[in-house]
C-alpha cells in the first residue's frame, strides 16, 4: 500500500494509512506538545502554535492536541497574532501529507478567520486520511464558508467534494444543497446530490471493505434487517433514517446492555448529532454498558465525553466573547473534573505513567503541588517522561517556595535533555533562573545572582524576545548590587 495512497477506508480511519516509509512516532510528538502546552501558558501562543504544528507531524492523529492547537489560535487571534509567512511555513512542511497537513494547519492557526487557507487545510487533512479531525473541522469550514462575501456555486461544490473526502456528510449536503440553490438548473449537481446518499451509505456501512476483510456486499447486507439499516441509512439526507437508525441501536442496547457492541454502536449514533442533550445520554449509556459489561474503556469514553462537552461551552463563550466570568467558571469546573477523572483513572492504571503525567499536569494546574508532586517522581522512572517530569517537578517546588530543591530538579532536567528535547533547554534554564534568583534573596548569596545573571545573559543572547527576559535581566542586576556585588 502506497503511504497515504488512494483512499481505502478501514475499521481505524481516521488514523491515517500507514505504509513502509511513514510510521506515526506518538512519544517524539507528545514532547512538542508537553511543550506547547507550557508556552502557551505563558502568553506565547505564537510559539506554542509552531510547537503544536511540529508535534502533529509526528502524530497527526492525536485530536486531543488538534483541538489545543485550535484554542492556542483563538488566543493568537485575539492577541492581534500576524498570519505566517511563507518562511515559516516552509519550516513545518515535508514530503509526506502528514507534514503538509501540518504546515497548513499551522498556515490556518496563525490566520484563523482565513477561508482559503481552512480550504486547504481540509484538503490536506483529506490526503492524509485524517477523517476524524476532518470530521471536527468540517463544520468549522462550512460555518465560514456561509458567512463569505461571495456565495458562489463553486465554493459549495469545492466545499461538497472537500467535505466528502473526510465522510463529513452533514456538510458535504449542505454544500450540495446550497450549490443547487444558486444553481437551480445544474443537473448533474442535482444528481451528485443524490450520489452523496450512496457514497455515505457505503463508507458508514462498512460496505467498501475488500471480501478478504468483512466479506462482499451481499453478505453484508443479507438478511431483512441488515436490508433495512441500509435503507435507513440512504434516507439520512431527510434525517428520518438517522432517527430510525438511533431507535434501532437504542432497542438494541436496551435488549443487552452488556453488549459492547451494542453499546459502542448505540453512542456513537448519539454523539454525531453533537448536542448536550445527545452527549448526556451517550454518557449513560455508556456507564450502563460499563456496569454491565465491566469494560473500562466505556467509563473512560463517558468521561472523556462530559470533558469534551465543558470544553466546547469554554469555546463557545470566548468565541462569542460574552461573560467571560462564566467560562472561568467552567474552566475552574473542568479542572476539578479533569482530576476527578484522572485520579481514578491511575488508581485503575497504577502503572502507566502517561496518565500519571497528565494527572501531574492536571494537579500542577489546581495548585496542588504536593500531589502533582508524588505523579512527577513516580514518571520518573520512564525514559520517556523522565525531562518533563523533572522540569515540573523543579515547578512545583518553585512553587511551594523550596527553591533549592527546584534549582536541583531544574538542573537534573538539564542534565538528562537528550537530542530530540533540546527545544525544551531555553524553558528550564529560564525557570533555572527564576529559582536561583529567589534562592539568592533568601540567602543572601551573590554567588546564585551571579549564576542567575550568567544564564539571563546567554537567555538574552540567543533570544531577546523570550518572554520578560528584557526585565529580569534588569533585576538580577538590581540584585547583584543590592547584595553588594
Amino acid at each position: 500500500m502506497a503511504l497515504f495512497g488512494k483512499k481505502k477506508k478501514t475499521e481505524d480511519a481516521g488514523e491515517g494509512l500507514i505504509d513502509q516509509g511513514w510510521q506515526p512516532q506518538p512519544e517524539k510528538a507528545a514532547k512538542f506538545f508537553e511543550h506547547a502546552r507550557t508556552v502557551a501558558q505563558t502568553g506565547n501562543f505564537s510559539y506554542a502554535i509552531d510547537m503544536y504544528a511540529r508535534g502533529l507531524r509526528f502524530d497527526p492523529g492525536n485530536m486531543g492536541s488538534h483541538v489545543a492547537l485550535y484554542e492556542t489560535a483563538v488566543r493568537y487571534l485575539q492577541s492581534s497574532g500576524k498570519a505566517a509567512t511563507g518562511k515559516e511555513i516552509r519550516a513545518i512542511d515535508g514530503s509526506n501529507p502528514a507534514d503538509k497537513m501540518a504546515a497548513a494547519e499551522f498556515a490556518w492557526a496563525k490566520d484563523i478567520n482565513n477561508l482559503q487557507l481552512a480550504m486547504k487545510l481540509l484538503a490536506a487533512v483529506g490526503k492524509a486520511e485524517q477523517v476524524e479531525f476532518g470530521q471536527w473541522l468540517a463544520p468549522r469550514v462550512f460555518a465560514m464558508m456561509t458567512k463569505a462575501k461571495k456565495q458562489t456555486k463553486q465554493l459549495y461544490t469545492q466545499g461538497k467534494d472537500l467535505f466528502s473526502e473526510v465522510d463529513a456528510w452533514k456538510e458535504a449536503f449542505a454544500s450540495a444543497e446550497k450549490a443547487i440553490a444558486i444553481d437551480p438548473s445544474d443537473s448533474d449537481l442535482i444528481s451528485e446530490l443524490n450520489e452523496l446518499s450512496a457514497q455515505r451509505t457505503i463508507s458508514e456501512g462498512g460496505f467498501n471493505k475488500p471480501a478478504d476483510e468483512k466479506g462482499d456486499f451481499r453478505s453484508n447486507i443479507r438478511d431483512a434487517d441488515k436490508q433495512a439499516a441500509l435503507q435507513d441509512q440512504e434516507s439520512l439526507s431527510g434525517g428520518a433514517g438517522a432517527e430510525r437508525a438511533i431507535e434501532r441501536a437504542k432497542a438494541d442496547f436496551e435488549e443487552n446492555p452488556g453488549n459492547a457492541e451494542a453499546v459502542t454502536k448505540y453512542a456513537q449514533l448519539l454523539r454525531r448529532n453533537d448536542t448536550p442533550e445527545d452527549d448526556e445520554i451517550a454518557v449513560e449509556v455508556l456507564m450502563k454498558g460499563f456496569e454491565a459489561s465491566q469494560q473500562y474503556r466505556f467509563r473512560t469514553a463517558a468521561g472523556d465525553i462530559r470533558m469534551n462537552r465543558m470544553t466546547k461551552r469554554i469555546r463557545a463563550i470566548e468565541e462569542s466573547g460574552s461573560n467571560a466570568e462564566e467560562a472561568d467558571a467552567i474552566r475552574a469546573e473542568l479542572l476539578e473534573l479533569r482530576s476527578a477523572e484522572y485520579n481514578e483513572r491511575v488508581a485503575k492504571y497504577p502503572t502507566d505513567r502517561g496518565i500519571k503525567f497528565e494527572l501531574g499536569a492536571i494537579e500542577f494546574d489546581r495548585g496542588s503541588f504536593e500531589n502533582a508532586m508524588a505523579m512527577f517522581q513516580q514518571c520518573k522512572d520512564e525514559a520517556k517522561y523522565r525531562t518533563r517530569a523533572t522540569h515540573m517537578l523543579g515547578k512545583c517546588f518553585a512553587n511551594e517556595g523550596w527553591h533549592q530543591e527546584a534549582v536541583g530538579e531544574f538542573r537534573e532536567a538539564i542534565e538528562k535533555l537528550d537530542a530530540t528535547e533540546r527545544d525544551r533547554e531555553l524553558m528550564i534554564r529560564y525557570d533555572l533562573m527564576l529559582s536561583l534568583i529567589d534562592l539568592a534573596r533568601d540567602s543572601n548569596s551573590i554567588e546564585e545572582a551571579r549564576e542567575a545573571a550568567e544564564i539571563c545573559s546567554a537567555i538574552v543572547r540567543k533570544d531577546i524576545s523570550y518572554r520578560d527576559i528584557r526585565q529580569k535581566r534588569k533585576d538580577v542586576d538590581t540584585l547583584i548590587k543590592e547584595l553588594g556585588g
